[in-house]
């Protein structure tokens, strides 16, 4: 059985994803009633508001909380969990090590996932401790693969994919606002504006997906004087490329800073 300690919008696109790739014998526990009502529903999976219920019942614990709550869950849970168990953390900032000193098992994951996992379009990056694994950890790709695509990386990488696959929407999102609202400013209604705007990004992504490296796509779109150029001078002008570095560094030195380690 596979258990969630947390009912939130991660721990439900997972499910969501599993339920969708005919994955059952799913246990969560949640302290709100009503969100276990929700997912309950939803999903016909069983439900509690008991996260040592969950963690004695499973063979594979995902830990979607809070970082500020993990530590009176793993102080609450430690009991329950012996060798035996597989713990999946989703929760940012918390390091292996961390889990390691808390826990009395050393199959242990940590899963960098992002926003777009809520419509099954998701890149998660996992890193293991180290040791060895049994067939729980096909069980864990394939749990994440249900909400997208997947990637297994060291640890060190694990601040770099936070500031560029965790905060990237949030950075996408911005552009796409900026889009919006010039497009507003140049007459456009704002339905107008944010489907172009944002069909413009969907179709872009899916050629970029087919493989084609992004300056080739640029190039295909620019014509020598023409709009795109004149479009693009500007950004080089206000040294976009620099702007978005700084932007990626700031998320990461964060992301260091709010970092658990032992």
């Amino acid at each position: 059985m596979i258990g969630f300690i947390g009912g939130g919008n991660m721990a439900e696109a997972l499910i969501k994803g599993m339920t969708a790739k005919g994955m059952k014998d799913i246990f969560v526990s949640e302290l709100r009633g009503d969100r276990r009502g929700e997912l309950q529903k939803a999903y016909g999976i069983k439900v509690t508001a008991s996260n040592t219920e969950v963690a004695s019942a499973c063979e594979i614990i995902l830990l979607a909380v809070k970082p500020q709550h993990m530590d009176a869950v793993l102080t609450e849970i430690a009991p329950t969990v012996n060798d035996t168990k597989t713990v999946v953390s989703i929760a940012a900032g918390i390091t292996l090590s961390y889990l390691e000193s808390r826990l009395k098992t050393r199959q242990l994951i940590r899963v960098m996932p992002n926003t777009p996992a809520l419509v099954q379009e998701g890149m998660s990056v996992m890193s293991l401790c180290g040791c060895s694994y049994g067939p729980e950890l096909n069980v864990v790709k394939s749990i994440l693969m249900s909400i997208g695509k997947v990637l297994v990386l060291p640890e060190e990488m694990m601040n770099a994919v936070t500031a560029l696959s965790g905060s990237g929407p949030g950075f996408i999102a911005l552009f796409i606002e900026a889009m919006i609202a010039s497009g507003q400013k140049m007459g456009l209604s704002a339905s107008d504006s944010a489907e172009l705007a944002v069909q413009t990004l969907l179709g872009t992504a899916k050629l970029l997906d087919t493989g084609m490296p992004p300056s080739q796509l640029r190039t295909m779109v620019t014509s020598p004087g023409g709009t795109t150029e004149a479009g693009l001078k500007v950004f080089e002008e206000r040294s976009l490329r620099a702007t978005v570095s700084e932007a990626l560094l700031a998320a990461r030195k964060r992301a260091e800073e709010l970092g658990r380690r032992e």
